[in-house]
């Protein structure tokens, strides 16, 4: 959290937080942070706080019901055979909360 009030004091426009999930990509930057630490960081701030690390279509409601103003995830929009369907998806979610 010290991190992202200082990002905030020092004029950042948004944060990505993470590794929320554990994910190989995110493992040389520590453990993962879990939902409720994540939370945390959302409510220290007041700027927009995107969620990183291990985001699938699985997952990826969860860090948006913790706070995250929204979501940096390269495996989820990776397949470009897929991408439409995955966007549908996350918007569908989105008009539904």
């Amino acid at each position: 959290m010290v991190e992202a009030s200082a990002a905030q004091a020092g004029g950042a426009d948004f944060i990505v937080c993470g590794p929320v999930y554990e994910t190989l990509s995110k493992q040389p930057y520590g453990q993962p942070l879990g939902l409720e630490r994540f939370a945390e960081v959302c409510r220290a701030v007041s700027i927009p706080v995107l969620a990183i690390g291990g985001i699938n279509l699985t997952n990826f409601r969860e860090p948006l019901e913790h706070g995250a103003a929204g979501l940096a995830a390269i495996g989820l929009f990776a397949d470009p055979r897929d991408l439409p369907n995955r966007i549908e998806v996350i918007l569908n979610s989105a008009t539904r909360r």
